[in-house]
């Protein structure tokens, strides 16, 4: 996700803040008289919709059911289940 010219942004000083500076009349007169205005825009990459998707459907009543079934059964009582879950911890950087 990328956000572009945030007016909330801490690190820039209001406009109030910045003290007045006298500028010579010819750079005035050379000015542009209509000043373009500046809007916020957010850009989400297809990755972050992805994962907002997978997120939206990952956990639902049914499937957790169905985890709960197979986890009571044993059917993750095995040191090929324990390797995959140590991987995806370690590769993830939960630890």
């Amino acid at each position: 996700m990328r956000i572009n010219g945030s007016s909330l942004d801490p690190l820039r000083p209001t406009p109030a803040s910045i003290p007045a500076v006298q500028r010579p009349a010819q750079e005035i007169a050379q000015s542009p008289a209509a000043k373009t205005v500046k809007s916020d825009s957010v850009q989400i990459s297809d990755a972050g919709r992805r994962l907002n998707t997978e997120e939206a459907n990952a956990m639902t009543p049914e499937r957790v059911a169905e985890l709960r079934t197979k986890a009571l059964n044993g059917a993750y009582n095995t040191l090929d289940a324990v390797d995959q879950v140590a991987r995806r911890i370690l590769t993830r950087g939960d630890l």
